[in-house]
């Protein structure tokens, strides 16, 4: 069996491939293949000559930048592990992660609000704190690349080493980070030109040098990660957006000719609620998907008119399995109809017992893909690892096709009454009502009938929303022990990660 080549070999094969090709855009400047491995390399040199070795963990807590990409390409290459952290994250959710996985350095920026001096005071594995910005009190990001060779030697990185810790949860909850070894790094990439080569897909989605996406996902997140080995693996070029904002997306897609773009579903709606959207055709872009949360076929539906051109797809995915893990054929994209060769998936009820088609059951899988575990958590570990199976807690059913669909999460049923409702299920039917942008549904006590609906809608831009008519809608779109006790408005719904809503906080709120 070939040996897998690791980061820094990808990122040396890529410069002599694609040489003074772009790889990124940032701020309107264009970064080659050669220059993105002189500059990575150089900070990898910075940071083994700050005595960082193989296990050190390295946190990055930046907003999407240039300094994101070399900063995930040096860690990579010198077998450090990453810890890449959500920039909407508080001063005591990073303190809570760090001291979580003794955090040995943090890659971060002066703009940020608290005091970076407080936050090694707090954090006693803390060594080094290295900005952006040129600042005397800490170590500046373009002196290790200015001050270090590009020469890298080969650091006898291991598969089986970690690479990588994906937190979901701060100080709101106990720290949970997904921990990935060093082929995890690898897999995503490698998960999505295998979708362009399932059948239905064919020539579609290439992943090459012909390609350009727009990154919109915070690089924090798991799937930020593929901008980057797409880039060293196959030569598709991305362009970085700092902060995702609807009209800004639209105007890059335009500008920079973009051909794809992977979002998360909150994303994707508020680029449909803009007020100027009618004015534009992004008719440069060949496919679409969405990945994360079930998604509104609907509105996925009314993306598709406005890129012609384009197939939209729906893509499932999770932190804890490398995603995507399944995708949509273009013909129907509320099932998934392909699944990736690294995992075996399949159904079962609560009795570990394999359900038949069409019956509901939860999602386990198992495979490559899988992670290594939750990083320090071992009784964690016993509830969802069994027999090398993950049980995702996601739910769904299989047609006569073997083709799959998500219903949503277990602890996103609601139980009213004895009787069970998907939150998802009233989600999409309120999505479809004008002017709504977001909506959740989330389970709340009752005295009576255990557990009623409560939703949560914000609305389009200027739209002024009637709770009284939106609850008319429902009632002939719904069951009666479907239907909302209370309808809640608020301008955005919290978040989580990239787009992700936080029914926990919705929860909190009342």
């Amino acid at each position: 069996m070939e040996k897998r080549k690791d980061v820094r070999q990808l990122i040396i094969d890529a410069a002599e491939k694609f040489n003074n090709k772009t790889a990124f855009i940032y701020n309107d400047v264009e970064y080659s293949f050669t220059q993105l491995k002189n500059d990575s390399f150089k900070l990898a040199n910075g940071l083994l000559n700050l005595g960082l070795r193989k296990g050190d963990k390295i946190a990055i807590y930046l907003p999407n930048c240039i300094e994101y990409g070399y900063s995930y390409y040096a860690i990579y290459s010198t077998g450090l592990v990453v810890i890449p952290i959500d920039f909407f994250l508080t001063d005591n959710e990073i303190i809570s992660i760090a001291n979580h996985c003794e955090l040995k350095a943090i890659i971060t920026t002066e703009n940020v609000k608290f005091d970076l001096k407080e936050l090694k005071n707090a954090i006693p594995s803390l060594e080094h704190i290295i900005t952006i910005e040129k600042n005397p009190n800490y170590l500046y990001f373009w002196d290790l690349i200015n001050n270090s060779t590009n020469e890298l030697d080969d650091q006898g990185i291991e598969i089986s080493m970690p690479s990588s810790i994906f937190y979901t949860s701060g100080v709101t909850g106990k720290p949970k980070g997904a921990l990935w070894n060093y082929e995890h790094i690898h897999l995503g990439a490698e998960q999505m030109k295998e979708m362009g080569s399932y059948e239905k897909l064919l020539n579609i989605v290439k992943l090459d040098d012909t390609e350009r996406s727009v990154g919109a996902i915070p690089f924090s997140h798991s799937a930020g990660l593929f901008y980057f080995t797409i880039a060293i693996k196959y030569g598709m070029s991305t362009v970085i957006m700092p902060r995702f904002a609807p009209f800004e997306l639209v105007k890059l897609i335009k500008k920079w000719g973009a051909t794809n773009i992977f979002m998360a579903p909150a994303m994707f709606y508020a680029v449909l609620t803009l007020k100027e959207i009618e004015n534009y055709t992004l008719d440069t872009l060949i496919w679409a998907t969405v990945f994360g949360a079930p998604s509104s076929p609907d509105l996925m539906m009314k993306f598709a008119k406005l890129c012609p051109n384009a197939v939209v797809l729906n893509g499932y995915g999770l932190t804890e399995v490398v995603p995507p893990l399944t995708v949509s054929s273009p013909q129907n994209v509320k099932g998934f109809s392909y699944i990736v060769s690294n995992i075996t998936l399949k159904l079962v009820d609560s009795h570990d017992k394999e359900v038949k088609k069409g019956e509901i059951g939860e999602i386990i899988t198992k495979g490559k893909s899988v992670f290594c575990g939750y990083y320090n958590e071992p009784q964690l570990n016993e509830q969802v690892l069994k027999d090398g199976w993950f049980y995702t807690g996601d739910l769904g059913y299989f047609d006569n096709d073997n083709t799959l669909y998500i219903i949503g999460k277990s602890k996103d049923t609601i139980k009213v009454g004895g009787e069970l409702v998907w939150a998802s299920e009233i989600e999409e039917v309120i999505l479809r009502y004008p002017g709504i942008r977001e909506a959740a549904a989330v389970g709340v006590p009752d005295p009576l009938r255990g557990e009623v609906v409560k939703c949560y809608v914000s609305p389009a831009d200027s739209t002024q929303l009637n709770k009284n008519e939106l609850m008319d809608y429902l009632r002939k779109n719904l069951a009666k022990f479907k239907l909302p006790k209370d309808i809640i408005i608020l301008d955005d719904l919290p978040k989580t990660g990239p787009g992700k809503i936080n029914k926990a906080a919705l929860k909190e709120l009342g």
